[in-house]
């Protein structure tokens, strides 16, 4: 015959004692101690996820509410007069600079900034727009750190003259914009020795081949 199963003791072994009774969550006595164990741990809880919101919150904003862009375009202050007044003033077009000339478009007047001395644009502009630009009502140019811009209908302000950037005429502009778009290298730009405009005006393709090269001097 199989044998017979011992009978389950209290102690869970061979007779020794009783485990001792089991703690319940919270450390509380009876139903009415966890109830309220478990309700203080809820609302402990709560209490945290709302302050951590709160404080992301916080660090997200600084001050809580929304930072204001720093541009650009940056909007003219009170203190600016003449043609940027009340716009939201842009730093000139890519054009304006030797890399981007090989996109821009040529106009009969030109200027663009040396290698280099592409970041002069954007400071004069923030400057101007804070009112520390003089306004030329005779050119209807700003003056700021010796040099001149204009402003476009739109607010985009371009450069005139001054240290830094160098004027190109229709046919200097152009060239520079076939050099630039050969990356120097005059072998691959034949038209800059057959086309008119440029045969018969070799100073401009020799100027723009300077700039292109940075060894420019005004």
């Amino acid at each position: 015959m199989p044998p017979r199963s011992r009978p389950h003791t209290p102690g869970g072994g061979d007779g020794g004692d009783p485990p001792p009774p089991r703690r319940r969550p919270g450390g509380g006595s009876g139903n009415g101690g966890n109830a309220r164990s478990i309700a203080d741990a809820q609302a402990q809880t709560t209490g945290k996820a709302r302050d951590g919101r709160a404080g992301t919150s916080d660090r997200s904003t600084g001050s809580g509410s929304p930072a204001t862009p720093a541009g650009p375009p940056w909007r003219a202050s009170d203190a600016v007069t003449g043609a940027g007044a009340g716009k939201d003033l842009s730093p000139p077009h890519r054009r304006h600079t030797v890399t981007g000339s090989r996109h821009g478009k040529i106009s009969a007047e030109n200027s663009v900034f040396l290698r280099g001395q592409e970041h002069l644009g954007a400071r004069d502009v923030e400057a101007i727009a804070a009112g520390e630009g003089r306004w030329n009502s005779d050119t209807q140019r700003y003056e700021i750190n010796g040099r001149s811009y204009g402003v476009e209908p739109s607010g985009r302000m371009f450069p005139d003259s001054g240290p830094g950037m160098v004027k190109l005429d229709r046919n200097e502009y152009a060239a520079l914009k076939e050099i630039a778009q050969v990356n120097g290298d005059l072998s691959a730009a034949p038209q800059l020795t057959r086309a008119p405009r440029f045969a018969s005006n070799p100073d401009a393709v020799a100027k723009a081949k300077a700039i292109y090269d940075g060894t420019y001097e005004p």
